[in-house]
């Protein structure tokens, strides 16, 4: 497939792109970027695409970055008679291997490669013009846009292959300057024409192929198209039940509200009393059954081809008949008691000791309640020489001055208080040594790092110094189109937490 590539004028152009484009500077940053509306999947998964999916794993953090790049030696689908040729073709000649389409070919983000009738919320649209939106979170050069459907008689419970596709593009848009990047923050909008043959649930495949480097994005919407071939549902639906593994002795409630408020004679329980039933996909499942089978009003499930509701493995829809006063059906998870944890990471065998002075970073994490943190350091003697209390929040890091000390043998004490008395306690011995030019595991100079990790997230920039102290080595952000993925770090998402996380080579260099 060919893509036209003499300047063309933007009077040419639908409107919308032609406003979002024209004038924009030149930008050689790293591109990013994922449709917004309708919501694409991995959209979905992001606090922001309102979490409709879920269990969706790193992709929720990034749904920007399901990029393929098409570079010698990259595992992936091609028709070149050479592995050694970059992919430079479109979606039909390479790129993603089949069964790996949704994530872009990244292992990282194969989560969303899952593909069922029911895995994934849907975006409902009719047949005809549709608009398609892009949106950008880093800019780059843009060569075209497409836009694919799956076909008439594709099988939703497969894997996403090419067969899945129709290989003719629904739209095939060229941008006629390759000098132009789509930018930072902008967003470009795409009228795609649906068919009319097309009903029921089916997947479209966008992609954004960038012109400076070989990478295309791509991003899949799950769509349920009217096209008024199916009967209206008799159903209203007033809630969805989200697949999350549970635990042994939790329970599951269903709480039902109508305009008068809550009415609790309609409320159906689940214990959770098996570790197969506290599975993310089976208590869902069994709830539904159980509701459907107490006839308070509403039912859960899937709607089938008879307007049928069918109880599902995974996500259910909480459904009543048009008409009822039931207005919004919620699920409450009553979870078991649990003993909390209290863990300690970081402290190092060894300080050095300089002018009767030394610093101790360390983590205390406590989990399973809000618990006030306390570490407190003694001697060999017994007696207390620091103290400190971590702020509100449960912040796990901990950096502690110790003044007026000796070489010596130390004991740090942490203690974890919750609200309801819980005491928690771990310990660890370090030594303290005096400074030699052999050095230690903590920088022997003052200055050799800006921030010890977290501290100062927002600051990160290239050349940024920092120290990790669950392992008392020194890091260097590196400058340039990465740098800022030195700042992308919460307890939940690490990946490039230096010396850490499994990319974190991707936006630090190891100093010392």
């Amino acid at each position: 497939m060919t893509h036209n590539t003499r300047a063309r004028s933007f009077r040419k152009l639908p409107l919308v792109l032609a406003l979002g484009l024209a004038g924009l500077a030149v930008q050689q940053a790293s591109a990013h970027g994922y449709i917004e509306s309708p919501k694409s999947r991995s959209f979905m998964c992001h606090e922001n695409g309102g979490q409709l999916n879920r269990n969706c794993g790193e992709v929720a953090y990034e749904p920007q970055s399901t990029e393929y790049i098409g570079v010698p030696g990259r595992a992936g689908f091609s028709h070149f008679p050479s592995s050694s040729q970059a992919c430079t073709g479109d979606f039909t000649q390479c790129g993603p291997a089949n069964g790996t389409i949704a994530a872009g070919g990244l292992t990282r983000f194969s989560t969303i490669n899952e593909q069922s009738a029911t895995r994934w919320s849907k975006n409902n649209i009719k047949p005809g013009p549709n608009t398609f939106t892009w949106k950008y979170t880093a800019g780059h050069a843009t060569r075209y846009w497409q836009f694919y459907i799956t076909k008439k008689d594709w099988n939703p419970n497969q894997p996403l292959t090419r067969d899945s596709f129709e290989l003719k593009p629904l739209l095939d848009q060229a941008w006629p300057s390759h000098t132009v990047p789509a930018k930072q923050g902008e967003k470009t909008q795409h009228v795609v024409n649906i068919p009319a043959d097309h009903g029921g649930y089916h997947v479209l495949l966008a992609t954004w192929k960038v012109h400076d480097t070989d990478a295309t994005f791509y991003s899949v919407v799950d769509l349920n198209i009217d096209n008024g071939a199916v009967l209206p549902s008799s159903w209203n639906s007033v809630g969805a039940v989200q697949p999350e593994a549970l635990s042994l002795g939790d329970k599951v409630k269903t709480r039902v509200f109508n305009a008068q408020g809550e009415v609790n004679a309609k409320q159906v329980v689940l214990n959770i009393d098996s570790a197969e039933l506290a599975k993310a996909d089976v208590w869902p499942h069994e709830l539904a059954k159980k509701v459907n089978a107490a006839n308070l009003g509403y039912q859960m499930g899937v709607l089938n081809a008879k307007d049928e509701v069918v109880p599902n493995y995974g996500k259910n829809d909480i459904l009543v008949k048009k008409g009822s006063d039931i207005s919004n059906v919620m699920i409450d998870k009553e979870l078991a008691a649990k003993p909390g944890e209290l863990s300690i990471s970081g402290v190092q065998p060894e300080y050095n000791l300089k002018d009767g002075k030394a610093q101790l970073q360390f983590n205390a994490i406590a989990k399973g309640g809000d618990y006030t943190i306390k570490a407190t350091v003694y001697n060999a003697k017994g007696e207390s020489v620091a103290f400190q209390q971590a702020p509100a929040g449960n912040t796990p890091y901990f950096s502690m001055p110790l003044s007026g000390v000796s070489a010596g043998d130390y004991d740090l004490t942490v203690v974890a208080t919750s609200k309801k008395g819980e005491l928690l306690q771990q310990s660890a011995r370090f030594k303290l040594k005096q400074e030699s030019t052999g050095g230690g595991n903590e920088p022997s100079k003052p200055g050799e790092y800006q921030y010890a990790f977290p501290n100062g997230l927002s600051s990160y920039t290239g050349d940024t110094l920092v120290l990790q102290p669950k392992n008392g080595h020194i890091y260097k952000c590196i400058k340039g189109q990465t740098q800022g993925w030195c700042k992308q770090w919460t307890t939940g998402s690490n990946a490039y937490e230096p010396g850490v996380g499994f990319a974190w080579t991707s936006a630090w260099k190891l100093v010392k």
